[in-house]
């Protein structure tokens, strides 16, 4: 697939995930006070879930798909059973510190967290994804949907 056209669905469906989390958003506000509120509040948390699982998921398909000639180019001074180890294990880490997150605390919190957790992923890409060029389209956008979500979930917070 060429370039372009991959940065065109990266961005097109990149920026259509927003709008569960800004939608859901602006209806819990609306719905403020209410059950009907709490239940669209559960809605961005289980959505949060997913995309933080899913942000994790890149650095696992990473360590599967580069071959050590593209690990080589990527990542100098990285050998590659550091850089597959190291992958494979931040790309779940992001899953269980959700899991965690929504397992102990009371929603409210949990939003968050969450938010604190995308943080977290977006400066773990920033260092470790930004010497790929190959990744520069794609942390360009990480920048717009890291914001949007985090906004999301925390007007979100803000209304339940």
């Amino acid at each position: 697939m060429a370039q372009a056209l991959k940065t065109h669905w990266m961005n097109v469906l990149g920026y259509a995930g927003l709008i569960p989390f800004l939608g859901l958003a602006l209806l819990t506000g609306i719905y403020s006070g209410t059950e009907t509120a709490n239940q669209l509040a559960n809605y961005n948390l289980i959505y949060a879930l997913c995309i933080v699982s899913f942000l994790g998921a890149v650095h696992w398909g990473l360590a599967i798909s580069l071959s050590s000639q593209d690990q080589a180019t990527y990542l100098a001074g990285l050998d590659q059973a550091e850089f597959e180890t190291r992958s494979f294990i931040w790309g779940v880490t992001p899953s269980l510190l959700a899991w965690l997150a929504g397992a102990f605390s009371p929603p409210q919190f949990t939003l968050w967290i969450l938010a604190l957790i995308l943080v977290l992923v977006w400066l773990v890409d920033q260092r470790f994804l930004k010497p790929m060029k190959a990744f520069d389209a794609y942390l360009r956008l990480r920048n717009h949907l890291t914001l949007g979500a985090i906004l999301g979930l925390l007007v979100t917070a803000c209304f339940v």
